[in-house]
């Protein structure tokens, strides 16, 4: 393979799955847009990050996620683990169903499209998330996210989404994941640390740390942060209630739900999270994965990718 080129790695379980007779009728125009290319396909979870993290390794000066928000997030973290941030360049063309981190970068949906906009574009300095937590294992565990990071009641959310069916799309399934979440749900009791500051014991719903604006299908849960300016938004909705969360959800979705009583947010660099009762199972999200649970920290990597958008 040919370092020049690009690598398109490919996921062949998003957007509803892709056959061999699907991808033949791509290659066309993702070539017509990107120019010659390499491509591989992932074999499973995880297999992104090996990939990335390997052409990165190999001095590939450009490596295009083709996929939903967890292939992007995959390929991100194998850049980073490569220490490549700075040299190996990172594109998107969306085939998922969330599609969330791809509205914060307001890129273009359709395939041939998006494929050109790559080319076209000069590559952009951003910022990622570093996340330590507990894998499902009980072990310590890290990854890199480049959107959203969160725990508690969406996490909850994210994990019933993601087993079930997208046929219909990601904003019908995260929405009714919320509905039969909210059912059986508890708030929950964690401590936080914000930027090496005093610990605070808070009840809430869920919280979120947010490098882009938008999560669960379309949920702009962190609407005002930014990709580039060193720092996470941290949102906290505090102690609502199921009632609270059925006729509120709404403001969520388009993002007017800062002024709410229980919602605070705040700008940060380091956020350290714990359950206060040592025994509670506190799911960690990331990037619309769930890949472990509390305790967790997360803090930002100012200006850590090259990103085209």
């Amino acid at each position: 393979m040919d370092a020049r080129r690009p690598l398109v790695i490919v996921n062949p379980r998003s957007g509803g799955g892709l056959s061999e007779s699907q991808w033949a009728k791509l290659v066309g125009p993702l070539t017509d847009g990107l120019g010659e290319l390499d491509s591989v396909f992932t074999q499973g979870p995880r297999d992104a990050t090996r990939l990335a993290r390997e052409a990165a390794a190999d001095g590939r000066a450009l490596v295009v996620a083709l996929g939903g928000d967890g292939t992007v997030s995959e390929v991100a973290d194998g850049v980073l683990q490569a220490g490549a941030g700075a040299r190996t360049e990172i594109g998107l063309i969306p085939r998922g169903t969330g599609g969330d981190f791809r509205r914060s970068l307001e890129l273009p949906a359709e395939l041939s499209e998006a494929a050109r906009h790559i080319r076209e574009s000069a590559a952009r300095t951003i910022d990622a998330g570093r996340a330590s937590f507990v894998d499902h294992d009980g072990a310590p565990a890290n990854r890199h996210f480049v959107n959203v990071a969160s725990f508690g009641f969406s996490s909850a959310v994210a994990g019933r989404a993601n087993a079930s069916s997208k046929r219909f799309g990601g904003k019908v399934a995260f929405l009714g994941a919320t509905v039969a979440t909210l059912a059986t749900y508890d708030n929950t009791d964690v401590w936080f640390t914000v930027d090496g500051g005093q610990r605070q014991r808070l009840r809430v719903l869920m919280a979120a740390v947010g490098n882009g604006r938008f999560f669960g299908g379309g949920m702009k849960i962190c609407p005002e942060a930014k990709l580039d300016n060193g720092a996470l938004d941290l949102v906290v909705v505090g102690d609502m209630s199921r009632f609270g969360v059925f006729t509120k959800v709404r403001r969520i979705y388009n993002g007017s739900h800062l002024s709410l009583e229980e919602v605070s947010s705040k700008r940060v660099q380091r956020l350290e999270v714990a359950p206060v009762e040592a025994d509670a199972v506190v799911p960690v999200e990331l990037d619309g994965e769930t890949p472990g649970r509390l305790p967790a920290t997360f803090e930002v990597l100012p200006s850590a990718l090259r990103v085209r958008f």
